[in-house]
Order: structure tokens, then C-alpha cells, then sequence
């Protein structure tokens, strides 16, 4: 029995470890909560009277790691949001109480299911239960069961819906709930109290807290690979010719590792044991979305099979990402997208653009052209010589750029990271436009 027991704890310690990374800004509240085991609940499981978490000893060691994991947390929410006593309506009512425990355990476990819980099989599965507080969701419920009920009565005696097995729904035992409820009530100082809490609005504040710590710690680790890959501004690497030296590197073979060691960054999605879940924190949206814009200066230093052949060189490096490319000079002529190199080689400048346009270059108003996200790629190709005035300012200094510079080789900016690329790599990007050899 003392080796059981202290498996038990164990177990339970590591689990909520986990939840607490999981839920990182409510862990003092993980690590203050209540828990428990008793052998004798009702139906075996997990269990809450709205101050501690039960588990049946056997049950929890002999689910899976993942179903301890969803169980914790689903009890744990029942406490946080104070589900066991908000069960009297605003008319001073009590609420039915099958539909208010079906009600809080949708919006618990729609919400684990948008956090990345595995919802144990079996459980109330209601994802657009996801956009409504439990007491909004209790009076969808409540006019379903009062539908149901109604054309049961229609129904003859021996008249059976073939979904009517369908409808039992297995649920957390809450059969403690009715003894804590009237306790809390005897409670003379909390009668008058109305507890209130709008699950939906809390959640997502919490979630969208988890995003963009997530979000900062990715950044952060980007900015220490741009920092290993990439010199820093004081000195720009300058590539030299192709083949000068045998161990030298190539400016496509540095943007290649640059870019998949960002993009692996930002898609990996790793297990609890590798890194805590910290980067499964990122929103559905962001999954599998790697993107790349690329800004083409088209001053006049610039010709369609510089950007031609620039743009056939850089797409394999690109991998699987969607690419977008657009140009500027002293306006930004908007982003298409390309996503074979047909496209690249109908590419075109926009023919608006060879105005009294083309005499100036707006570099400042390139890095602002960019797409709001910091997970995208952003790549300039320019020859470096910005008009006057028109150099990144400083409230961008903490933009990812990678400036590709084939003309100044004294080009600074305040953000970002710059490749130079030298006179006769450039014939060679636009010889491969061209399908010309070099000499």
C-alpha cells in the first residue's frame, strides 16, 4: 500500500507539472489546488466538490497519461470558474441540474480541445460550445431538452427514436455537487453573493496570453539563429565570387539555412517530454503557414532578369513556403503571390512604376510594406542606396530583414541582417534568368 501510495503522488505531481506548463499563467493556482483520492466515488472516476479534486486511486494509474492530463485539468476548471455554485438562476431559481453539468462540461472540454487536450472518449463533445460562456450554452441545452421532451410526448408509447441510444453522454462524476451546493448556501456571508464568470472571454484572454508568450520565446530564439547565421550590422558579410576559396559559402547555401532554421521554428510542434508544449501554444491559424515575402527594388538600377533570376534561385530555397513578391521605390506596388516558376518567368515590374517613381528608393517605406506578422520571412533585394532620408528608422529596429545588397557595400540599416553579394554573383543571378553561362 505505501509503494501504491507513492506512485500515486508521484503520478499526480508529474501531471500537474505538466497542466501547470500547459497553463503557465495559471500556475499558482494549479499548485495551490486541492487534491485527493477516495475509492468510494459514485461512479469510480474523477470527482470535485468545488474546493478539491477526487480520483479514484485504481482509475488514475490505470488511464493513460493523456487522460490523466484532460481529467486534472477538466476538474480543475470546475474549481476555477466556481461551476458547483452557480447554480441559481437570476430569479433566484434553481438551474436543472443534468443541463448545468452537460453546460459546464462542453465549455470545459470545447476549450481543452482548442488548448491541444485529447478529450477522453466517451466525454461531451460539443466544440461550438467553444463561443459562449456555461450559462449561455445552459439555455441552448435547456431548449433542446425541452424540444426533446416535448416530442417524446408526441411520440407513441412504443415509439423509438433511432438515435435515442445515442443521446447518453458519459460525464465527470458530479454527484458531489448537490452536498457542496447546500453547504455553501448555510453559508450566512456568501447567500447574497453573485458569483459571475464568463468562461469564454476568460479563456481566451488566457489563451491569447500563452500565444504571445510563445510567440516571444520563438522570437527569441530566431533572433539567436539570425545572430549565429548572420553577422551583425557593423559588419555585413560579404560573400565574395563563387568558387574563390573551396570551403566558401554561398550567399543562397547562408539564406537556405537561415530560412529553414527560422521556419522549422516556427512549425515545429514537439512533444510535452521535448519542450513542454511550449510551441503548441501558437494558434490553429499559424500551423503549417510558413510564408515569405520578398520586396524587389525597382529603381532604376534594377532589370527583369535580376529579379527573375533572383527569384528562380531563391524559390527551391523556399521550400513548401507560399511566397509573395512585390516592388517598391518611392511607392510599394503591392504583393502577388508565385507559386511555380512559370510565374517567375512572366513575372513582371509594374509598368507604373517606371515613372519619376523609379528615381527614388524608399527603403524605410519598404521594411513598413511588410505583412504585420513577425512569423513571415522578409527579404529585400536592393542595390542599397536609399534616396535621402528614406533609410529605415529606428522604430523598426526590431525587425527580422534579411537585406540582399548587390551594389554598397557600406549599407547598415538599423534592422535586420544584410548579405552582400558581389558583381559577379550578380551576372550569375541574372545568367540564370537568361539560361546564359558565365564565363
Amino acid at each position: 500500500m505505501a509503494e501504491k501510495n507513492k506512485i500515486l503522488e508521484q503520478t499526480l505531481l508529474e501531471t500537474k507539472s505538466m497542466l501547470s506548463i500547459r497553463y503557465s499563467e495559471l500556475g499558482k493556482e494549479i499548485a495551490s489546488a486541492n487534491f485527493a483520492f477516495r475509492s468510494d466515488l459514485k461512479y469510480h472516476t474523477a470527482a470535485t466538490d468545488g474546493k478539491t479534486i477526487y480520483f479514484d486511486p485504481d482509475y488514475f494509474l490505470e488511464i493513460s497519461e493523456d487522460d490523466r492530463l484532460f481529467l486534472i485539468a477538466h476538474e480543475f476548471l470546475h474549481i476555477k470558474f466556481k461551476h458547483v455554485f452557480r447554480q441559481i438562476l437570476k430569479d433566484g431559481k434553481k438551474r436543472d441540474m443534468d443541463v448545468w453539468n452537460e453546460a459546464t462540461d462542453a465549455i470545459i472540454n470545447a476549450n481543452l480541445a482548442r488548448d491541444g487536450f485529447k478529450i477522453k472518449e466517451g466525454y461531451i463533445n460539443r466544440p461550438e460550445a467553444l463561443n459562449y460562456s456555461a450559462e449561455e450554452f445552459y439555455e441552448i441545452l435547456l431548449k433542446e431538452k425541452q424540444e426533446e421532451e416535448k416530442n417524446k410526448q408526441n411520440k407513441e408509447p412504443n415509439e423509438h427514436s433511432e438515435n435515442d441510444e445515442d443521446t447518453k453522454k458519459i460525464m465527470d462524476d458530479h454527484s458531489l455537487w448537490e452536498e457542496a451546493f447546500e453547504k455553501y448556501q448555510k453559508q450566512e456571508e456568501q447567500k447574497e453573493e453573485e458569483i459571475s464568470y464568463n468562461e469564454k472571454e476568460e479563456l481566451e484572454n488566457h489563451r491569447q496570453k500563452r500565444k504571445e508568450k510563445a510567440k516571444e520565446e520563438l522570437e527569441k530564439l530566431k533572433n539567436e539563429l539570425l545572430e549565429k547565421l548572420l553577422p551583425n550590422k557593423e559588419n555585413p558579410l560579404n560573400l565574395g565570387d563563387i568558387g574563390e576559396a573551396k570551403n566558401e559559402i554561398r550567399w543562397e547555401e547562408l539564406l537556405r539555412k537561415e530560412i529553414e532554421e527560422v521556419e522549422e521554428t516556427w512549425t515545429q510542434r514537439r512533444s510535452i517530454r521535448e519542450n513542454n508544449y511550449a510551441y503548441r501554444l501558437i494558434e490553429e491559424e499559424d500551423k503549417n503557414d510558413c510564408e515569405t515575402e520578398v520586396m524587389i527594388d525597382v529603381s532604376d538600377s534594377v532589370n527583369i532578369e535580376l529579379v527573375r533570376g533572383f527569384l528562380r534561385i531563391i524559390k527551391p530555397i523556399l521550400r513548401e513556403s507560399k511566397m509573395k513578391v512585390g516592388c517598391f521605390n518611392a511607392k510599394f506596388w503591392d504583393f502577388q503571390e508565385i507559386h511555380s516558376v512559370s510565374e517567375i518567368n512572366d513575372f513582371e515590374i509594374p509598368q507604373e512604376s517606371r515613372g519619376i517613381a523609379s528615381y527614388r528608393t524608399d527603403l524605410d517605406l519598404a521594411a513598413r510594406s511588410f505583412t504585420k506578422r513577425k512569423e513571415i520571412n522578409k527579404i529585400v533585394l536592393t542595390d542599397g542606396y536609399p534616396t535621402f532620408g528614406c533609410m529605415p528608422k529606428e522604430d523598426l529596429k526590431g525587425e527580422n530583414i534579411i537585406w540582399i545588397v548587390y551594389g554598397n557595400e557600406d549599407f547598415h540599416p538599423c534592422c535586420g541582417k544584410v548579405i552582400q553579394i558581389s558583381e559577379s554573383q550578380l551576372e550569375k543571378i541574372c545568367c540564370s534568368s537568361t539560361g546564359k553561362k558565365t564565363k
